[in-house]
């Protein structure tokens, strides 16, 4: 239960620590603004930041009898064992936020610092979902810590509500909005654009992370779908649209995909869930493929998950594209997707590419297509 990366504890390996610790006090740590520092000096940075900083936190960790993880992407959790005592908790805390303020780094000529989010729970039972609602307050609120309590639910309510009314607007006014992100070949040539669905609302663009949850929660998600839907496949050249496998047992959704996208130059992006085994998946793809829509299974990390089907596309999981220049254990998971694919002639892609060094490591490798920041972000403008 070791982070493939950071070479420290995993997610797997807190959850288990949470169960077995008679006193849990949980730490959510999110480095702030990290995405930027990926942008700005590319994945390698990135890396160095995530494993430098990792090898600090367990040094911390171990001087003040903790134990620290690696949860996942930027977010990291040190867990402390001891029952409840507020002076002991306030010393805890500002020796956690010096710790982080004392994180400065160089790296090739780069002078690097870190900032935090922290989300607290010092509560006896769902500690993770606990700590999780309170660093979202944190993040949305701007501050450096929170600690989990009846005033952070309420916080999560009003949003949830706000969520709700941005939701109902959006759908009456149209405002739910395609941005587009093209994947390429090797030589620069778009393959097809993948529409990405955002909330444009008063000059801000919302991401789906913010509603998507809410929306499918609060019955918004299938009025959505349909305006997006439409406004995707009213575009005469290769595009692409998400879909949930489980969307294609939903007859009013699957009927809307189909009427909108047979014979038009769609490509369906499945998702990699639940579904994707379901025994009927075969035969729905079939039906699919007769009516002129191309498949790409999307978020794939095994070669399991396309042994049993007969796609066009198969799009890697971003994590696996991220670790190629760190991680043998990536690299060979790309390896077997890429010779599967081709037995199968299968056209893979490479998404998630964010610096010229992990598209120079994917090109070696042999992939089809690529997508990434490196190449394009997403936008409005379908021709970008």
């Amino acid at each position: 239960m070791i982070d493939s990366l950071t070479n420290i504890p995993s997610f797997d390996a807190l959850e288990k620590t949470l169960q077995d610790t008679k006193h849990p006090k949980l730490f959510l740590i999110d480095l702030k603004d990290f995405k930027q520092y990926n942008l700005t000096y590319g994945d390698e940075t990135g890396d160095f930041i995530l494993k430098t900083f990792a090898l600090s936190l367990v040094d911390f960790a171990t001087n003040n009898d903790m134990h620290a993880f690696r949860v996942e992407e930027d977010e990291f959790a040190l867990v402390k064992d001891m029952p409840f005592d507020l002076a002991d908790m306030e010393k805890l805390l500002f020796l956690i936020s010096d710790f982080i303020k004392a994180q400065k780094y160089v790296y090739k000529e780069n002078k690097l610092s870190i900032k935090a989010h922290i989300g607290i729970c010092l509560d006896q039972n769902n500690l993770l979902e606990k700590a999780q609602k309170a660093l979202k307050i944190a993040q949305k609120e701007n501050q450096p810590f929170m600690t989990y309590s009846d005033f952070v639910n309420m916080l999560l309510e009003e949003d949830e509500e706000h969520i709700c009314s941005l939701l109902r607007e959006s759908i009456e006014d149209g405002t739910i909005t395609p941005y587009f992100q093209k994947i390429i070949d090797l030589k620069g040539k778009v393959i097809y654009h993948e529409a990405l669905i955002r909330i444009v609302n008063k000059n801000r663009t919302i991401p789906p992370k913010v509603f998507l949850n809410i929306a499918k929660q609060k019955g918004f998600y299938t009025q959505m779908v349909k305006l997006i839907v439409k406004k995707v496949t009213n575009i005469n050249n290769p595009k692409a649209i998400n879909i949930s496998c489980s969307e294609l047992f939903n007859d009013e959704l699957y009927s809307l995909y189909i009427s909108n996208a047979k014979n038009n130059n769609t490509v369906f992006e499945l998702q990699n869930d639940e579904y994707l085994k379901d025994e009927r998946l075969p035969k729905i793809l079939e039906d699919l493929k007769s009516k002129d829509i191309l498949i790409c299974l999307d978020n794939i990390d095994k070669v399991d998950a396309i042994n049993n089907l007969q796609v066009d596309f198969v799009k890697v999981k971003g994590n696996l594209i991220r670790l190629l220049n760190v991680d043998e254990k990536a690299m060979l998971a790309c390896k077997q997707i890429i010779s599967t694919c081709e037995e199968k002639n299968i056209k893979t892609i490479a998404s998630h590419i964010n610096s010229n060094s992990t598209f120079e490591k994917a090109k070696k490798l042999g992939f089809d297509y690529y997508q990434g920041f490196f190449f394009s972000e997403p936008t409005s403008d379908f021709h970008n």
